[in-house]
């Protein structure tokens, strides 16, 4: 019988996978109160619905906008609907929202591996995976309760059995790279942009191996539009429930170049400071930034090498990364907004900035190599870069600076535990938290209710209620609607006793109070029993 041989990559590449999701292992089980809290508890009630019943995975309910068919137009809610599942055979725990992304996000790192073996080598895929699996943006994003992971991860492998596709022409491939991109695309319909960079797999490889042709087109021409047609369709529906159902809510809206005009993405800045920051602080940290903006200046390497799935095809995309580095710069342009008050969505670059940085750290060690006649330095290189990112991470965190992992929205979860013993499942509370129109209170109390103001209000809240007047007719509303309890977190508490006295002599007079701490109040509405 022949031994089998395991290749040396093969062990390193299981050590990075095993250290990958010890480091996505932290703090698996923390509520939803980090730094995505607002997207984290909006699809926690989302899930909710899934599990207590809804099971129109097309029908994603909310629970903040009181009681009815509350309906919004999100993504295809692959997340959800497994955590949905998952509740009915582990329990409605947090940490099961967040081992769903965490486990997509080990796959991500492992097709993120096989796609630069596909279009570099080895070594860079190694490094590749290695920077991946230890950038700080990567580890908390992939074990936050979003999209974000499953979709880059999908992507991710769309493109490698795309490129194996192109480089052995074997039809299968092309079948999943449609199936898995379907899935990956539906579930963040940003991952489109991705659609740049592989044209250019197609052109660059199906040129190198002679199919640039009328046949070989049709048949990319028909798998894309295989792969557009269920994606157009179904953000059409989403629209349509936008339209057609309260809280006529669509995600993102507002955040996108048509909505806001150059004129006033100039006067902002185009948000490059709220972005630089973003990547300074935690996403990348400085040293991968230095290090991604040399690989996207050095020339990428054009070695031919077989890839492990076939000895057939030794056809390469070299500057594949760069293009995707140009098509996220695309992506910015459009929507600089929504990625830089919303910068998870930044993942969706991960996968080209390690690449890219990879591709410097073995570069520098193949020149060095030369020099020193060391084989293994870029094996150094790669822990002492690693080493480097981990221990700024945790130096910044410790020093009191900006840490995503930390609580922002305690006295919320609390809000929602307390609403959860005193109201009656059939109870209709409002619940404010820290921050105005995050949902975590309502998603906590396991409860229909509302946020306040309400999402239709014409109070124009963001951080604070702008319009009192406005706030004020809301929540007679509210208690015309059955809202019997009020709860309102103390920094809320504080801002609006001192910003909108009207609305805080309204709440005193048509409310009464019921519990109190230094966290959290609790009203009852009066006449109520």
């Amino acid at each position: 019988m022949k031994k089998l041989s395991i290749e040396p990559s093969t062990y390193w590449l299981i050590a990075i996978l095993i250290a990958a999701a010890i480091l996505r292992l932290e703090s698996i089980d923390q509520p939803f109160v980090d730094f995505v809290t607002w997207r984290e508890a909006d699809n926690a009630t989302i899930a909710d619905n899934f599990y207590k019943g809804n099971l129109n995975v097309f029908l994603p309910k909310i629970s903040w906008n009181g009681p009815g068919e509350n309906y919004v137009g999100y993504e295809f809610q692959t997340l959800t609907y497994l955590a949905g599942g998952l509740y009915h055979l582990l329990g409605q725990h947090d940490w099961v929202g967040r081992i769903i992304p965490a486990t997509f996000g080990l796959w991500g790192i492992f097709a993120l591996y096989q796609l630069v073996r596909c279009v570099w080598d080895e070594k860079r895929a190694l490094v590749s995976a290695a920077l991946m699996a230890f950038l700080p943006g990567s580890i908390f994003i992939d074990r936050s309760f979003i999209s974000d992971p499953i979709m880059v991860s999908l992507v991710t492998t769309s493109f490698w059995m795309l490129v194996v596709y192109l480089q052995t022409n074997k039809f299968r491939f092309l079948a999943m790279a449609v199936l898995i991109g379907i899935w990956g695309f539906l579930t963040k319909v940003s991952g489109l942009i991705v659609g740049i960079p592989m044209i250019y797999a197609m052109v660059t490889i199906l040129r190198q191996e002679g199919r640039f042709n009328p046949k070989q087109l049709r048949i990319l021409l028909s798998a894309t539009w295989i792969v557009l047609v269920p994606v157009i369709a179904y953000y059409l529906w989403a629209r349509h429930i936008y339209l057609h159902y309260p809280p006529h809510h669509i995600a993102a809206a507002g955040n996108w170049f048509w909505d806001r005009g150059l004129a006033k993405l100039l006067k902002e800045g185009y948000y490059l400071l709220s972005a630089y920051w973003s990547f300074e602080t935690w996403l990348w940290m400085k040293p991968v930034m230095w290090l991604a903006i040399l690989g996207l200046c050095l020339k990428p390497p054009q070695t031919k090498m077989s890839g492990r799935l076939t000895d057939e095809s030794s056809s390469k995309a070299p500057w594949l990364f760069h293009w995707w580095i140009l098509a996220m710069t695309i992506y910015y342009v459009i929507g600089a907004q929504e990625l830089a008050h919303n910068p998870w969505n930044f993942h969706l670059v991960n996968p080209a900035g390690a690449a890219l940085a990879g591709q410097a750290i073995v570069s520098a060690a193949e020149w060095l190599n030369r020099w020193l006649r060391f084989p293994a330095l870029w094996i150094v290189l790669t822990a002492l870069v690693l080493i480097l990112v981990t221990s700024v991470r945790i130096k910044f965190i410790t020093s009191g600076g900006f840490n995503p992992y930390q609580s922002t929205m305690q006295q919320g979860y609390e809000l929602g535990l307390a609403l959860k013993k005193i109201t009656q499942p059939s109870d209709l509370p409002i619940a404010v938290a820290e921050e105005i129109g995050n949902p975590i209170g309502i998603y906590y109390s396991q409860r229909t209710g509302w946020i306040f103001p309400p999402v239709e209000s014409k109070a124009e809240w963001w951080d604070d209620i702008k319009k009192e007047d406005a706030a004020i007719d809301s929540l007679k509303v509210l208690q015309q609607k059955g809202a019997k309890w009020l709860g309102i977190s103390n920094h809320q508490k504080t801002k609006i006793w001192q910003k909108n006295p009207k609305l805080a002599r309204q709440i005193e007079r048509d409310f009464k109070l019921e519990r109190e701490t230094s966290k959290w109040v609790i009203y009852r509405s009066i006449g109520s029993t």
